[in-house]
């Protein structure tokens, strides 16, 4: 009986051991497989819809004549240099310093957006000719001249859903460009109106700024300069749009200050359209980056080139873009040399 058993006992755990053996024959090529699977680089791709819209904030007060002519002179300057690279989907909007709501007959105050349509776009008809318009916005504001105020205005209800209504989107960078010859004089202070922006967009980093002032520091040309310890400078010496070095500064009394704001529509592109950061680690050999049917090659001066650093493709100022109408983007095909 005891020999019975014992024989019953080996030949179960012979079977059992059998049993694991073919279950192990199993799993190898399920095991195989997925070795494969993980080694695999995943192909993986980006898309590239780049916006910003563009506040001009003009002083519209007596002194403001000759000024006001050569940015509107300048304006086709300022609108090409916005303009050539085809994938920025851009709004540029115009506003005055004045906010004395009191007057009846001042309907482009108090943070509404001048003229009609009330802002230009990629699609406008006539674009250089209704924006060169908005800019000569008039001689007769208040002297008050007031620079944060009217920003918050147009971006606040009611105007923001009403006669603003369509200029200002959430996911879009936000450059405001302030045209003056006096100091500011709302009651905000840098600080709060700092904070309003980047609450308003949610990133800092998606919020530029730039002044065409009375001066600047290193020069004394303007017949009736102010101090530069306003509000105003203060502000855009806290916004230097990422620069370590001030950039977004401009003397409104040079004489190719307008000339000069074309300046501020390139770094607006490059600082909205110049770059993409991709989500994953690509395999360079493998990016193809894409405008609509148009391949844009890889080169340093007239195509892109990938940044390891910042896991980005660097687009530069001189690609030829093959516009393809409203809602064509940028794709960058790869393929992922990391897992996630």
């Amino acid at each position: 009986m005891k020999s019975s058993i014992k024989a019953l006992s080996l030949l179960m755990a012979f079977a059992m051991v059998s049993g694991c053996g073919n279950e192990s024959t199993k799993l190898i090529p399920k095991a195989k497989i997925n070795k494969e699977e993980v080694s695999e680089k995943p192909a993986d791709f980006a898309i590239f819809n780049p916006k910003v819209d563009i506040l001009f904030v003009i002083d519209n007060s007596a002194s403001m004549d000759d000024a006001q002519s050569n940015l509107s002179r300048n304006a086709a300057a300022f609108a090409d240099g916005i303009s050539k690279v085809s994938i920025l989907d851009y709004h540029i909007g115009v506003l005055t310093t004045d906010m004395a709501c009191r007057y009846s007959n001042k309907p482009d105050a108090c943070g509404k957006l001048v003229g009609t349509p009330s802002f230009v776009q990629n699609s406008t008809p006539n674009l250089v000719s209704i924006l060169s318009s908005k800019m000569m916005v008039g001689l007769d504001g208040d002297v008050s001249e007031m620079m944060f105020s009217p920003v918050v205005a147009a971006l606040s209800p009611p105007l923001d859903v009403g006669v603003n209504a369509g200029f200002y989107r959430q996911d879009a960078f936000l450059a405001v460009i302030f045209i003056t010859d006096a100091k500011e004089q709302s009651t905000l202070s840098p600080k709060d109106f700092q904070q309003f922006l980047n609450t308003k967009k949610g990133d800092p980093n998606k919020v530029l700024a730039y002044g065409v002032i009375n001066k600047l520091a290193e020069e004394d040309i303007c017949p009736s300069s102010e101090s530069l310890d306003g509000k105003l400078e203060e502000f855009l010496g806290s916004v230097v749009n990422g620069d370590k070095v001030q950039t977004n500064v401009l003397s409104l009394c040079a004489p190719d200050f307008g000339v000069k704001l074309a300046e501020f529509a390139r770094d607006i592109v490059r600082r909205t359209a110049g770059s993409v950061k991709l989500s994953r680690t690509p395999n360079e050999k493998t990016i193809v980056v894409k405008y609509g049917t148009q391949v844009i090659p890889n080169s340093v001066t007239e195509g892109w080139v990938y940044e390891p650093a910042t896991r980005s493709i660097l687009l530069a100022e001189g690609i030829k873009w093959d516009y393809q109408g409203p809602g064509v983007g940028l794709t960058i095909d790869f393929e992922a040399i990391d897992i996630e």
